[in-house]
This record gives structure tokens, C-alpha cells and sequence, in this order.
């Protein structure tokens, strides 16, 4: 189900069985139970021209499009220009896309930042890590211990991750998102 702002078909979902979904910034991304890609909404750079294959994950971005192959590699496609889809090759276990940085969770928890470095949103820390999420121009990841990391932009706080532990974190525009352990939320940054 999609709801918001339609004006590029961005809400209009086509009928399948899926598995999960993603979004950019005017598009959605969609893993079929099959393992397959559908995305609907604007296509201006190319974002919703899925390749073939069967992926495990999608991620969006700004105006691009992320997907993990099920043997691990990543799959980009849509704009270009700052290297968002300039993913390196290895074994991936997780995506994220930011406005045109892209973040990969490597099979041995280290993680790969590529594109847009104007803030510091590609200056991955060293360590081993859970989960990964992309903010506009920030990123966030979960470590071994549960507690979070950040880096890029912090104008608005949003890399002023508080204490505690974490399972789950996502990255908006100037704000930040966790799910703790215990189910609560946490959110910092713009409000």
C-alpha cells in the first residue's frame, strides 16, 4: 500500500506478492516474492529500470535505485553523476542509499561508503557492524554491542545518536531514526 504525494505515480503500486519496499525520492522499489524487482514512479535518470536477476534487498536513493544479489553482489542503476552506483565489488549482506552516497554492509561487517563525500557521509569507521542506514547527507550504523554510529552531516543533530541498544536505524532528510532492544524509539536531530 502507498499513500503521499503522487504527482509521478510514485504511490501507484503495481499488484504482486512482496517481500519488501523502498523508496527514493520520486519512485518505489518493490522485491517480489520472487526475488524479482518492480519499481514504479519517475524514471527521469533511469531509476526504475530494474535489472534481472533475483535480489534479496532494495534500497532507494535521491534518484537512483540499490539491490543486493542473492550471491551477495550490488546492483545499481539511475543517476549517476557522483557515484552513488559506483559499488565495489565484494560480498554485501546490506544497502542503503542516501541523496548520492550509497552505504554496503560487507558479509564481514565492515562497511563500503561510495559517492558524494561533501560531508564526510562516505568517512566509514572501522569496526564491525549490524546495520546500516543512509541519511541525506549523514549515515548511520549499528555495532556489535548494539549501540550506534554516525557520520556526515550533523547540522541538525542527526548524528547525536543517544546511549542505549539499538536493532534498527534509518536516516531522513535531517533526522535520525532508532529501534531500541526493548521496542521503543529514538529519534534526534531536525524536529
Amino acid at each position: 500500500a502507498c499513500w503521499g504525494r503522487n504527482n509521478y505515480g510514485q504511490c501507484d503500486a503495481p499488484d504482486s506478492v512482496f517481500t519488501q519496499v523502498a523508496a527514493g525520492s520520486f519512485h518505489s522499489i518493490g522485491l517480489r516474492q520472487d526475488g524479482t524487482i518492480a519499481c514504479w514512479g519517475s524514471n527521469t535518470y533511469g531509476q526504475g529500470d530494474a535489472p534481472d536477476g533475483v535480489f534479496t534487498q532494495v534500497a532507494g536513493g535521491l534518484f537512483y535505485s540499490i539491490g543486493l544479489r542473492q550471491d551477495g553482489s550490488i546492483a545499481c542503476w539511475g543517476l549517476q553523476s557522483q557515484g552513488p552506483c559506483n559499488a565495489p565489488n565484494g560480498v554485501f549482506t546490506q544497502v542503503a542509499g542516501g541523496v548520492a552516497h550509497s552505504i554496503g554492509l560487507r558479509e564481514d561487517g565492515t562497511i563500503a561508503c561510495w559517492g558524494r563525500n561533501e560531508y564526510g557521509q562516505c568517512d566509514a569507521p572501522d569496526g564491525v557492524f549490524t546495520q546500516v542506514a543512509a541519511g541525506y547527507f549523514h549515515s548511520i550504523s549499528i555495532q556489535e554491542d548494539g549501540t550506534i554510529e554516525c557520520w556526515g552531516n550533523n547540522g541538525a543533530g542527526q548524528c547525536d545518536a543517544p546511549d542505549g541498544v539499538f536493532k534498527q536505524v534509518a536516516g531522513g532528510v535531517a533526522h535520525s531514526i532508532g529501534l531500541r532492544e526493548d521496542g521503543t524509539i529514538a529519534c534526534w536531530g531536525s524536529n
